[in-house]
């Protein structure tokens, strides 16, 4: 998966806002420090910078940074009390049952896999809004809100939901999403390039309070690979009338 350059959405005195691409780490590994990472990245340009949340390695969007200790004490304080909206868009496997439905599922550790997460009835609360803004034969384009912020809360919820995300290796799959398997004429070649090859989700929107009170919403754009999957998707399999097929940009 090629791997593009981050870039910063907004930049104010005590925060920034930054728009992570897929392939990218949010801070370093500790057993793999050359990976590129957020963090690393912007602190070559900011002296003082504070993490207030993370994204996954595959997932692309829409990420704050604090540039002060008051800004990063308020921003924690508002993730931690459920007062950031989050918007995220997610490819998933299959048509969905559904128009509009939340998931209400506690998860926690899995005790077997270090670094994933399971459904467990003794877990935490885990609260996820999912809403439908395209349907097609075999895939589904999702809003997805989450209403509390556990690791890999969205991607658990999905696989347990029956409609895990397309090219999730760890909840789903792991398939890339290939031309040649949504279009019924389409031959495969042995070099066809697929069109998502990581986990299809999007850090859509975040809306919070700055530190001097006002309210603000952050927005990043559905990235090059997302957007010509659903170029494809609604070219070939599309069951939702009235949606236009513009070619992706370049």
């Amino acid at each position: 998966m090629p791997v593009s350059r981050p870039e910063i959405i907004r930049e104010e005195a005590e925060w920034l806002a930054v728009n992570k691409p897929a392939g990218w780490l949010s801070v370093p590994d500790r057993f793999d420090p050359q990976q590129p990472h957020l963090y690393g990245w912007l602190k070559q340009r900011y002296h003082e910078l504070f993490i207030v949340h993370r994204l996954d390695k595959d997932t692309s969007g829409v990420m704050l940074f604090a540039r002060t200790g008051r800004a990063h004490h308020l921003l924690c304080q508002q993730f931690a009390s459920r007062r950031v909206y989050k918007v995220y868009l997610g490819i998933v496997e299959g048509r969905v049952n559904f128009q509009e439905i939340t998931l209400d599922i506690p998860i926690s550790p899995d005790s077997r896999t270090a670094g994933k997460m399971r459904i467990d009835n003794f877990g935490r609360q885990a609260v996820t809004h999912l809403r439908v803004k395209e349907l097609f034969t075999r895939y589904s384009f999702l809003e997805i809100i989450p209403a509390t912020g556990r690791t890999h809360q969205i991607r658990v919820h999905l696989q347990h939901a029956g409609f895990p995300l397309v090219a999730d290796p760890v909840y789903g799959t792991g398939r890339p999403l290939m031309a040649s398997a949504l279009h019924r004429h389409f031959r495969h070649k042995a070099d066809e390039k697929p069109l998502l090859t990581r986990t299809a989700l999007h850090a859509a929107v975040i809306e919070f309070t700055d530190p001097e009170g006002e309210k603000q919403r952050i927005e990043a754009p559905l990235p090059k690979d997302m957007k010509a999957a659903l170029y494809q998707l609604r070219k070939s399999t599309c069951i939702v009338p009235g949606k236009k097929t513009n070619p992706p940009d370049t």
